[in-house]
């Protein structure tokens, strides 16, 4: 709890003055609005009670405030009623005006450098998340991410636009209520806060309590953001298996377990509540009492108790107000802890010094490389792999499925690196280049593509925004999607839904494609980007590429034998080792896992070329 205050402090304190500011405002405010009784006073004791009596009597108050007031009024006599009670009148309305005027600023300045202190959350907490690496997304959930990054942020920005500033208001509200009291009289103001250290510490047993369960709250809600997150993502699947009830059910109980903590949230307060405003009320009433036996007493005027009422009120709404910071601050910290944890995972380091502006002929060497994703794990996925591939040669990495085709190519753009052996590029170790110059340099088609929810131009040209419509065109044409133009309403203007929802899966391969042509990579990776398009289209790709990727390395990953076997040569992968190396003739003569995805292929092939 202490770091999650600290880290909330240090966020507001780039804006420390102008919370001071605030607070200074709102402090001369709540002292002016202390003179307000003061006004009262002097109409009861000197003014009332004069013109009552005939100018026989009045309790002509001699504390300084009400001599100060006193000499503002014209003169007491008979014909000046009016006049002095219109100038009573305009000396309340200054002060009242002056005070609002006050908190207005104080108010204006405080909002003002919250928004500013929030956007400037967001914008860390939003960068700090873009560079962390894959791993933590493995064990973070989107839904998690999102709720800590929308949620979280907004409990934060109001605890920090209404309670900061309002604590300071509340507690100078007190203090100097609580001096006026003490001015009048010191037994009765004691008695009139009699009850607030009991107050007190039920207040702090509320926060305790509070924090607890909104912990738990955000939790369950968490997991809710959760289940949305994955239902919107998978909403084809879902509909494809008539999944609605499945998923309609697994919703609810989530949503009742939310539900639950959610009531235990509101119990609390439904506890709380009435026994607080039973504290202030008894309060009140025992001041109340207390108060007018001190008139019976002539112990203080009935000025001074009209006076004293007014500021045991002030005194009361801080000690009400008490449990609704603390809950307000025991959410905050509880929201800053969620915060805190993400921005305490440690992101990916980028070398500052690395090689940034060399050209990448495309030679790469694996030598003796050992990885596996997780540390605890008791298998490596990669196993001692070496390889070399020469400058302009297209290689293609066959194997089963999670046999280290795909980790080859991430150890390549360093979304890892191995525990043992090194990897050369161009003769230099890859870990000498800089991982942001490296990946903008290495271009990956993936099986699955991401597309954005912008146009087709503007996913085209997202790894290189400033190319033109020319060259979106042309990466289009290569990519064999450019018949997309005539397809779309508005063609390449036209807004796609999200991750590409109204495209087919072989249109989402090429326009993924397309994406990383236009970029004009030194070495090109093709992770199984014709799995979802026909035969003749897939041969029109290669041939395209082959025409444009001259002389760049080119890594081609597949299970289709069409799409790799014009590579120069054929890696084939199983359990982490390359088990066998050659030509697409070479491997067809030799027996093991190529020769018979060769057969089964070709097999397939005859079979339903005689049915059609």
């Amino acid at each position: 709890m202490k770091k999650s205050l600290q880290s909330l402090l240090a966020l507001l304190g780039k804006w420390k003055w102008q919370y001071f500011s605030a607070g200074i405002l709102a402090i001369i405010a709540i002292a002016m609005s202390t003179l307000e009784p003061k006004v009262l006073q002097v109409a009861v004791d000197n003014i009332l009670v004069y013109y009552q009596s005939n100018g026989e009597n009045g309790n002509f108050s001699t504390d300084i405030f009400s001599k100060a007031f006193s000499a503002l009024l014209p003169t007491l006599e008979a014909g000046n009623f009016k006049l002095i009670l219109f100038a009573l009148g305009g000396i309340y309305m200054a002060i009242a005006i002056s005070r609002g005027s006050l908190l207005l600023l104080s108010s204006s300045l405080n909002a003002a450098c919250t928004e500013s202190a929030i956007k400037h959350l967001r914008d860390r907490l939003f960068k700090h998340i873009q560079e962390l690496p894959l791993s933590y997304f493995s064990n973070t959930s989107k839904g998690e991410l999102i709720q800590r990054s929308t949620g979280d942020i907004d409990t934060v920005r109001n605890f920090a636009q209404n309670q900061i500033v309002e604590m300071v208001r509340l507690g100078a509200l007190f203090i100097f209520s609580f001096l006026m009291m003490m001015y009048i009289n010191l037994t009765f103001a004691l008695i009139s806060v009699i009850l607030v250290p009991i107050i007190g510490i039920g207040g702090w047993f509320f926060f305790n309590k509070e924090r607890k369960v909104w912990e738990k709250h955000e939790d369950e809600a968490d997991k809710l953001n959760k289940i949305v997150q994955e239902n919107l993502n998978g909403i084809r699947l879902v509909s494809a298996f008539a999944n609605e009830a499945h998923e309609i059910d697994k919703f609810e109980k989530q949503n009742r377990a939310k539900l639950d903590i959610g009531l235990q949230h509101m119990m609390l307060h439904t506890y709380y509540w009435p026994i607080s405003d039973f504290l202030v009320l008894t309060q009140i009433v025992i001041s109340i009492l207390v108060g007018g036996y001190f008139v019976i007493e002539n112990v203080i005027t009935v000025g001074e108790l009209l006076s004293s009422y007014t500021y045991l009120v002030m005194v009361s709404w801080p000690m009400r107000q008490i449990g609704r910071i603390l809950s307000q601050m025991g959410m905050a910290i509880v929201a800053m802890e969620r915060i805190t944890q993400i921005l305490d995972a440690k992101p990916e380091l980028y070398e500052e010094d690395g090689i940034n502006h060399r050209l990448i002929k495309g030679e790469i060497t694996f030598h003796n490389i050992n990885f596996k994703y997780n540390s605890d794990a008791k298998q490596n996925v990669l196993n001692g792999i070496s390889f070399k591939i020469k400058k302009g040669e297209k290689v293609a990495l066959v194997g089963p499925t999670s046999s280290g085709k795909s980790t080859i190519i991430n150890l390549l753009t360093r979304l890892y690196d191995p525990q043992q052996g090194e990897i050369l590029l161009d003769g230099k170790n890859i870990q000498e280049f800089s991982k942001p110059y490296l990946r903008k340099n290495i271009g990956v088609v993936l099986q699955k593509p991401f597309l954005f929810s912008t146009t087709v131009a503007e996913n085209i040209s997202y790894a290189k925004p400033e190319v033109g419509r020319e060259a979106i065109e042309e990466a289009a044409r290569i990519s064999q999607i450019d018949s997309i133009h005539e397809i779309l309403p508005n063609g390449y203007d036209t807004v796609i839904g999200e991750k590409g929802v109204t495209l087919s899966g072989g249109q989402k391969q090429r326009l993924a494609l397309a994406r990383t042509v236009v970029s004009a990579p030194d070495i090109l990776v093709l992770d199984d980007i014709t799995s979802a398009v026909d035969t003749a289209t897939e041969f029109a790709i290669f041939k395209e590429l082959e025409k444009n990727m001259e002389n760049k390395t080119t890594i081609i990953i597949s299970h289709r034998i069409t799409s790799i076997q014009y590579a120069d040569r054929i890696l084939v992968l199983d359990k982490g080792k390359i088990v066998q190396e050659g030509t697409h003739e070479e491997l067809a003569r030799l027996e093991g896992y190529y020769k018979e995805i060769l057969k089964v292929q070709s097999a397939l092939e005859e079979e339903i070329g005689g049915i059609f």
